[in-house]
C-alpha cells in the first residue's frame, strides 16, 4: 500500500518491531508556533479534493480525512511551512469516522527527499513511531495505550523530537519512545495527517495545535 504525504511527499512498505511505553515527565520549551484553526486563513491551507480525501479549517479545526475504498494511500497531512530541528508538536486530536483510523503527527518532514518521522495514534489504541527514508517506511516501532482506546472526545497528543531521540505522550503520559540509531535526520517541516485504515472513511479531527523548541 502506498503512503502520500500530501505537500510533503511519501510512500511505504511495513517493518515491525517490538516497542514499550511508561510515565515520563514534560521537557520544557519555548513554544514558537501556535495554532487554533479558528482564523479566516488556515496556516495549514486546504485541500478539499473530493469526498474521498482531503483536509481543511472547519468549524474552528483542521479536518482531515480519506476513504481507504477509494483512495490507493491511506494517509493525507498537510506541513506548517516553518522548519524545525528539534521540536516538541502537541495538538489536541479526536476520532469521527474509522474503527481502525489513525491520528499522525509528522516532524522534520522533506519533499525532496521524502524523508520524515510519523507519530501515530490510533482510534484502537495502537500507537506507532516510524520514520521514513526516500519516501519508504523504515522501522516502526508498535505498542498499544494502557487503558484501551482513547478518549471519545479530544485527546492530547504530543511528539518529541530531540536529537536521535522520538517519545510519542498521549494525555500526559509516555506510551511509546525509541532512539535512532546513526544519524538523526536534519530540520523539516511538521505535519499533521489522519488515516491508516483498509476499509472506510478515515477522519480526524484537530485542535490546538503548538510547536516548540527545547529550551
Amino acid at each position: 500500500m502506498t503512503r502520500r504525504w500530501v505537500g510533503l511527499a511519501l510512500g511505504a512498505s511495513t517493518v515491525v518491531l517490538a516497542g514499550c511505553g511508561g510515565a515520563g515527565t514534560a521537557a520544557p520549551r519555548a513554544d514558537s508556533l501556535r495554532e487554533n484553526f479558528s482564523g479566516p486563513a488556515c496556516r495549514f491551507g486546504s485541500l478539499e479534493g473530493t469526498s474521498s480525501f482531503g483536509y481543511e479549517c472547519l468549524d474552528g479545526e483542521f479536518r482531515a480525512w480519506i476513504d481507504n475504498d477509494q483512495e490507493s494511500y491511506d494517509f493525507i497531512s498537510a506541513g506548517a511551512g516553518e522548519s524545525y530541528d528539534d521540536a516538541i508538536i502537541e495538538v489536541d486530536a479526536r476520532f469521527v469516522s474509522g474503527e481502525d483510523a489513525g491520528a499522525y503527527l509528522l516532524c522534520r518532514g522533506s519533499q525532496i527527499t521524502g524523508n520524515y518521522y510519523a507519530f501515530r495514534v490510533g482510534a484502537d489504541g495502537s500507537v506507532e513511531i516510524t520514520d521514513y527514508l526516500d519516501g519508504e517506511e523504515q522501522i516502526a516501532r508498535l505498542n498499544t495505550l494502557p487503558e484501551g482506546p482513547p478518549l471519545p472526545g479530544a485527546n492530547r497528543l504530543r511528539a518529541d523530537c530531540i536529537g536521535n531521540h522520538l517519545a510519542l505522550y498521549v494525555n500526559g503520559d509516555l506510551v511509546l519512545e525509541r532512539e535512532i540509531e546513526g544519524r538523526a535526520y536534519g530540520p523539516g517541516d511538521v505535519g499533521l495527517g489522519a488515516g491508516g485504515g483498509s476499509q472506510g472513511l478515515s477522519e480526524v479531527r484537530f485542535d490546538n495545535f503548538v510547536v516548540g523548541r527545547p529550551e
